[in-house]
């Protein structure tokens, strides 16, 4: 003391770190909000992919369904609703193989009389380069035989006039673990 009187030490060096430590708690606060901002972004962009893929499954599912359609009706007319499996690759659903559309697609038997086709998504409008399909759709014929009859036990008020065949189409999107599968009972006049 000084003539009675405190000195008084300078205000900086009275500080005890209480500033930085609260620097640092805001500091930790934002770094983890944007952790779990960068966290959500991932999985909304994984969302986002997935999604894609399986659009992409179903395009390609429709697309062979179509695209058997179309054969089916072409043969039938050049050749007559009996003789389309004559003209196309046709499968033969024996017993104990499965009845779901996607078990099926996976058993030997539709693979060796799967048709197959090239789907060009570049055709479509808006769709980038990276709308690639990881396998060509395909899909299988089944003649189910007229409505009614001794091969199909489906009612038909008029048997004689039509034919079914069940179409099975597998689809894939960019990946081969994003599938569809589905089927269709298309009727052909005879």
């Amino acid at each position: 003391m000084i003539g009675g009187m405190r000195q008084r030490s300078p205000s900086y060096l009275r500080q005890r770190g209480a500033v930085l430590f609260m620097s640092l708690i805001i500091l930790l606060v934002l770094s983890l909000l944007a952790i779990t901002t960068a966290n959500t972004a991932i999985v909304e962009q994984k969302m986002a992919g997935a999604t894609r893929n399986m659009q992409l499954a179903r395009l390609a599912a429709d697309s062979a369904l179509n695209e058997a359609k179309v054969s089916i009706s072409q043969t039938a007319a050049a050749y007559g609703a009996a003789a389309v499996c004559t003209h196309l690759r046709c499968f033969v659903r024996t017993p104990g193989l499965p009845y779901d559309a996607a078990e099926l697609m996976r058993t030997e038997q539709a693979k060796t009389a799967m048709n197959s086709f090239r789907l060009d998504l570049t055709m479509l409008e808006g769709v980038d380069e990276s709308a690639r399909l990881a396998a060509s759709p395909g899909y299988v014929i089944e003649d189910l035989g007229a409505p009614g009859g001794s091969t199909n036990p489906l009612p038909s008020a008029d048997a004689g006039s039509s034919r079914l065949f069940r179409i099975t189409a597998l689809g894939f999107g960019g990946r081969r673990d994003y599938e569809r599968a589905i089927e269709s009972i298309y009727p052909v006049a005879q």
